[in-house]
């Protein structure tokens, strides 16, 4: 028996060592305890309470500080906004660049680099009971391995359940995705194509297997968008409730700049390349509108110019929506150059039922992205 005690704490260590191994891959710390994790939260359905917003520092103050500053000064009473920051001084500066302002912004400090890019860190799940938020954070962030501010990144959703407490907890899907993969109302949860290669023989074995996992996860039937557009789904889609979806239409916006010469000149500048009105290009958008009308969904159209470089986008869906005191509101972003397109799409939001407060986003739309991927909600009533 004594020769075997070697052989035997041998076989314990090993499997110690691997349920390690398993622990830190599936995450580096287990779940906390707490209320089970309710549906995605929605788009489009109820009061904003809680906002979440990350800021890099004053190297990133030109990409994003005229964003902020037009968008939260906008924001009522009522509405916690923190403010995710690497230090001090870099909330500091964010309060300078934003000025005064009736929504209360207050700082979550991390001590590490970060992007200010927050919607893509995390998907808000409301727990069953209504207490809280889960915060569901991607298995890896892409570029983490090289990228000090991605890999940083990859904590914000840790970081926030530490500083804001048991109502609000985080966990590691199995799953690699950005929260800009999905837009959802109270039913259903659009997601990107992207979603199957970035899984597909990686995390689950199949399509199907996806769409379970994903379903299940967030608790809504969801529609992978098939020939969608290489991007967020938040550039070219929005719920705006009411089983209503607003899709992008690049004819639309052709047909109104070949009325306005300027404009389209100027568009054309701004955008790398030049817009991108192919018939490929038309065709992913349309392809997106016929899928929610299969899924059962009224659509309706607003103008929108693609660049031909497939990132930079004049989007008119990626913005944030409220409602509060019997009023729909819509922070829509806004270009400065574009006033004949910032009109139409106010319009169309007008006919909808919504308020509309534009938001400018000529430099962060530079970047790929508008207010939408800079502004993650946590919490609704």
């Amino acid at each position: 028996m004594a020769s075997r005690i070697p052989i035997l704490l041998g076989v314990a260590l090993g499997l110690a060592v691997s349920a390690g191994v398993l622990y830190f891959y599936h995450g580096g710390r287990a779940d906390p305890a707490g209320p089970a994790a309710g549906p995605l939260l929605s788009e489009c359905d109820g009061a904003l309470r809680r906002l979440v917003i990350q800021y890099a520092g004053e190297d990133d103050d030109d990409v994003v500080g005229p964003t902020y500053r037009a968008f939260l000064r906008q924001l009522p009473a009522g509405i916690d906004v923190h403010a995710v920051c690497p230090d001090e001084q870099a909330f500091a500066a964010l309060r300078r660049r934003v000025g005064p302002t009736e929504c209360r912004l207050t700082p979550v400090l991390v001590g590490h680099p970060i992007t200010s890019w927050s919607r893509d860190r995390w998907l808000a799940l409301r727990p069953s009971e209504g207490e809280g938020a889960t915060l569901l954070f991607s298995r890896a962030e892409d570029g983490a391995e090289v990228w000090p501010a991605r890999k940083g990144d990859q904590q914000v959703a840790g970081d926030l359940a530490a500083a804001l407490g048991p109502a609000v907890r985080s966990r590691r899907s199995d799953l690699y995705f950005d929260g800009g993969d999905f837009a959802a109302d109270n039913e259903t949860a659009f997601a990107r194509p992207s979603i199957l290669l970035r899984n597909l023989q990686r995390t689950v074995a199949t399509r199907a297997e996806l769409i379970d996992s994903l379903t299940g996860a967030l608790k809504h039937s969801v529609v992978v968008l098939e020939g969608a557009p290489d991007h967020h789904v938040g550039m070219y889609l929005m719920p705006v409730g009411g089983r209503t979806v607003l899709v992008g239409d690049p004819k639309m916006a052709q047909d109104m700049l070949a009325r306005t010469e300027q404009e389209a000149s100027a568009v054309a500048s701004y955008l790398p390349g030049g817009p991108d009105f192919t018939e490929a290009t038309v065709a992913s958008f349309e392809a997106v509108a016929e899928q929610c009308r299969v899924a059962g969904y009224r659509v309706v159209r607003i103008p929108i110019v693609p660049g031909s470089d497939g990132r930079t986008y004049l989007t008119y869906v990626n913005g944030i929506l409220d409602e509060r005191d019997g009023r729909r509101i819509a922070y829509l972003p806004a270009y400065s150059f574009a006033g004949s397109l910032n009109r139409a799409a106010t319009e169309v939001w007008t006919e909808l039922g919504y308020e509309v407060r534009p938001v400018e986003c000529d430099a962060c739309a530079r970047h790929f992205g508008t207010l939408h991927c800079l502004v993650n909600v946590l919490q609704r009533d």
